[in-house]
């Protein structure tokens, strides 16, 4: 709003669609790498999605912002794999992003803005379904925040070698876990 810009068009919004400001493509709960459960429904969405591209000129100067990553994670243990499985898929998950970076960079993209995961051990949900894991001094599930930091270290790793394999291209990491994880540890000075 300070910025004086209009919200973005939801991509599913089928009266008066304006997207020379942008689209939003979010959706609840979105993975990186593809869902257990049945991807027919993203062949469809890949179509509707394929039908809105704008003129390449327009994809070329556009921002992409990505806040993605913590669902891979999430989903991961609340399908009951352990710590040390989700490590595991770390690289896969990450190499996955990195796909979706260079197909768009393929497509013209040139501007990217990439949040890492949040302190995920601070979650609501991961306290009170892992109540037993140990505890940092403000009170978050260390080995879940240690995930969080494995994966974004994997991430901004990444992102250095897109930068450099993709030297026109603009890539920002937005450290999200250090702006958030300092309003638990000082909440008084934010």
């Amino acid at each position: 709003e300070s910025l004086d810009l209009p919200f973005l068009s939801s991509y599913l919004n089928s009266l008066a669609i304006n997207f020379s400001h942008g689209a939003n493509f979010a959706t609840a709960t979105s993975t990186i790498r593809l869902p257990m459960a049945d991807v027919v429904p993203y062949g469809h969405a890949r179509g509707i999605y394929a039908s809105l591209m704008p003129r390449e000129e327009t994809f070329s100067k556009a921002l992409y912002t990505f806040d993605i990553g913590q669902n891979d994670l999430t989903q991961s243990l609340f399908l009951n794999m352990t710590i040390v499985q989700v490590i595991a898929a770390i690289p896969d998950i990450v190499n996955h992003f990195s796909d979706i970076i260079k197909n768009l960079y393929n497509l013209g993209a040139r501007s990217f803005w990439v949040y890492n995961t949040r302190p995920l051990g601070c979650f609501p949900k991961i306290l009170t379904s892992f109540p037993l894991a140990e505890k940092d001094s403000v009170g978050c599930a260390k080995p879940y925040n240690l995930l969080a930091q494995r994966f974004n270290a994997k991430l901004k790793n990444a992102l250095a070698r897109l930068r450099i394999e993709f030297p026109w291209a603009t890539i920002v990491y937005v450290d999200l876990y250090s702006a958030l994880f300092s309003l638990y540890t000082h909440p008084t000075k934010n």
